[in-house]
């Protein structure tokens, strides 16, 4: 054991050794030269505006240099290998072919670990340089931890059948969507308890309405209410305060939403409903952050590398971009697919007609959804680590959420590197 972790570490060693000698991290001047720049439009934009300003231009610029490097150094070393014929050095010592790639696989990895980090470390001392030479109207550097359900129920409501994780409610029956949190502690929400809901709001009468006005009723395991009326439109996050002391030291907190409007409709998750607890350290879930995009880049640059080990190092690159734009429209693509079988199931031999979209063949449509929901069940959501998500909102990211992520990008990565492998074990390289 000992002896295979030395040869692999030697190859992955090997691999960073090329990536230094190839200038990879003359990138990191450029990433500083950017988010530097981004000082000459201070003065155009308020304190808040300074932040995001800079989160918005170092995440950017992060994702393209991480890309940079995932896509064009993985693209093009195995390929390098066989066509300059390097690959006949190694296979000579005690190192199997297969070992080659696991090798090559753990430096890329290491390699995209150490850039990340250090373009994180690098944005994090600017943030806090500006913070501490701005002043005190800087905003605080804060991620607010969220608190999800226990418990998502309705009552006199019903399932959406296309999405069995999504209740909804309706005004004409007084149905209502309740979040349940089990215990919850008051000592975690000093001050205030601020809740954020994301619901779809519609009508069954109206196919364009996407607003309404809901009824929020807050109860602990005391019986103690609170409620309020708002109005919010559909898919936009709407943020309220309600009194802390609906909580007690420790137990339950209900939460109910009713549509007030007779003809309208609530929809929503167990993760439409947030409670934000106390500030967290901004530096540990930056850090957390930068797990969540070292995942993302995990998944590009094993695809990439594992189709370099049987096509051209052009072709292995625009699959990783392709794997790319995927993942990243996957919710986009998702949501066209769901109204396309919608309007397929509408179809039937004794219903009335129904046109298709640009009057397109059905059996093209059933087509092009099967393939599109077959590529969406391979490629990942890269939603799950878009970091913009958490930082920008000032967000904390949970140990949960990268405990998903985790689950979502590792399985793909051992997939291929289990294809990547056993390629190499079978190549010929006459």
């Amino acid at each position: 054991m000992t002896a295979f972790a030395g040869r692999l570490w030697a190859i992955a060693k090997m691999t960073l050794i090329e990536a230094l000698r190839r200038k990879v991290f003359t990138i990191l001047i450029l990433f500083a030269a950017v988010l530097l720049s981004s000082a000459a439009f201070f003065p155009s934009v308020d304190m808040t505006g300074r932040l995001r300003l800079i989160e918005i231009w170092s995440l950017r610029a992060a994702a393209v240099f991480t890309a940079i490097v995932a896509l064009f150094l993985a693209g093009f070393s195995l390929p390098g290998d066989f066509e300059q014929k390097r690959i006949y050095l190694l296979v000579t010592k005690p190192v199997s072919k297969g070992m080659v790639f696991a090798g090559r696989l753990v430096g890329f990895a290491l390699l995209l670990a150490v850039f990340i980090g250090t373009l994180g470390l690098v944005t994090v001392l600017f943030v806090r340089f500006v913070q501490v030479t701005t002043g005190k109207d800087f905003p605080p550097l804060e991620a607010h931890p969220r608190l999800l359900a226990s418990e998502f129920t309705e009552r006199g409501g019903a399932r959406d059948p296309d999405r069995p994780e999504r209740l909804a409610a309706f005004g004409e029956s007084g149905g209502a969507l309740v979040w349940t949190f089990r215990g919850i502690r008051r000592g975690d929400f000093p001050g205030r308890l601020r809740v954020a809901a994301t619901l779809i709001l519609e009508s069954p009468s109206d196919p364009y309405r996407a607003a309404g006005a809901i009824r929020v009723s807050a109860r602990n395991s005391a019986g103690r209410r609170e409620e309020m009326s708002l109005t919010a439109n559909t898919n936009e996050e709407r943020e309220f305060v309600l009194p802390v002391d609906i909580l007690e030291e420790k137990g339950t907190l209900e939460l109910a939403i009713t549509p007030t409007d007779k003809d309208g409709a609530a929809a929503a998750t167990r993760e439409s409903v947030v409670l934000f607890e106390a500030p967290a350290n901004f530096e540990l879930n930056f850090a957390r952050g930068l797990v969540l995009v070292f995942l993302q880049s995990l998944i590009v640059l094993a695809v990439t590398l594992a189709s370099s080990t049987f096509v051209s190092a052009p072709v292995a690159i625009l699959l990783g971009i392709l794997v790319y734009l995927v993942g990243a429209s996957h919710s986009f693509v998702r949501e066209g697919t769901r109204d396309i079988e919608r309007t397929l199931q509408e179809m039937r031999p004794d219903g009335p007609p129904v046109r298709t979209p640009e009057d397109v063949p059905p059996w093209v449509l059933r087509v092009s959804t099967a393939l599109s929901n077959g590529v969406l069940a391979i490629i990942p959501d890269f939603d799950h680590f878009d970091f913009s998500r958490w930082l920008l909102k000032d967000r904390a990211v949970s140990w949960r959420e990268l405990g998903s992520a985790g689950r979502r990008a590792l399985p793909p990565v051992l997939v291929l590197a289990l294809v990547g492998i056993l390629v190499m074990a079978f190549k010929d390289y006459g």
